[in-house]
């Protein structure tokens, strides 16, 4: 029976975190045999996978660390069991990584069952594929990133300066999130009782919000264009942003990704 199962960018278990259980390469790659929890309980010990890649999404999400997650078939032991959504076993092989298409079709069967307003599951399920094609950063261009980062600010009604830093970890060295939480509050704004409290700098909670808003403001739940928080920011991913975070009074710092990440 092929089951599925989600990791990280870097092969990681999304949930529980650890050490990377894959080289990311080789199939099939037969995992190390753990010990199985039979009981009833819906999480216990053992490899745990879904029955469905919708499932398996739904669990773990599409970018659980900022970036598109790794979407895998496995094939489980035979002592497998299911419980409820969820399924383990003792052993686990990976025998194929899945997407296109598929992704497609499972992301469409998260809409149906989410009940997604019939007019507007089509377009939330092309931004889903869209932000997870734009977090993979499948492009360099730091013209493309400014210019994106530009039309961010510009749709917010922000009129700041862009800083640039030659790494990531320089941008979030100048971010002072104390002095720079008004600054934050300005580049998120958008109607926090739609959204929740959440708060979050990375790209991961950039594509929720975006999502978010987007469905929101389609059905009429808030008033604001649905494209507030995907303008020019998708884009600025998609070609390369690493981080853009609030590092002073009306500047917005930002990095571009290194090669080969």
């Amino acid at each position: 029976m092929t089951g599925y199962k989600v990791l990280t960018h870097d092969c990681r278990p999304p949930i529980q975190g650890g050490e990377p259980i894959w080289d990311g390469v080789t199939v099939p790659y037969e995992l190390p045999a753990v010990e199985l929890d039979t009981s009833d309980v819906v999480c216990g010990a053992g490899w745990n996978y879904a029955a469905t890649l919708a499932d398996a999404i739904r669990t773990a999400g599409l970018w659980p660390d900022g970036r598109p997650a790794r979407l895998l078939a496995v094939e489980p032991g035979t002592d497998a069991i299911r419980r409820g959504d969820k399924c383990r076993s003792s052993r686990l092989t990976i025998v194929s990584e899945r997407g296109g298409e598929e992704l497609g079709e499972a992301l469409r069967d998260l809409a149906d069952r989410w009940e997604f307003a019939a007019e507007h599951s089509g377009r939330m399920v092309e931004s889903q594929l869209a932000w997870y094609e734009a977090l993979g950063r499948p492009e360099r261009d730091e013209a493309r990133v400014e210019a994106g980062l530009r039309e961010a600010l510009d749709v917010r009604g922000l009129n700041w300066r862009l800083e640039r830093h030659r790494a990531a970890w320089a941008a979030w060295a100048a971010w002072d999130i104390w002095a720079a939480w008004a600054a934050w509050d300005a580049w998120a704004a958008w109607d926090a009782g739609a959204a929740g409290a959440a708060w979050d700098a990375g790209a991961a909670w950039d594509a929720r919000a975006a999502l978010t808003v987007e469905y929101a403001a389609l059905t009429g739940a808030i008033d604001h264009d649905p494209d507030l928080l995907t303008a020019g920011i998708r884009d600025a991913y998609r070609h390369g942003l690493a981080v853009a975070v609030p590092t002073g009074p009306d500047t917005l710092g930002w990095a571009i990704e290194a090669v080969g990440r």
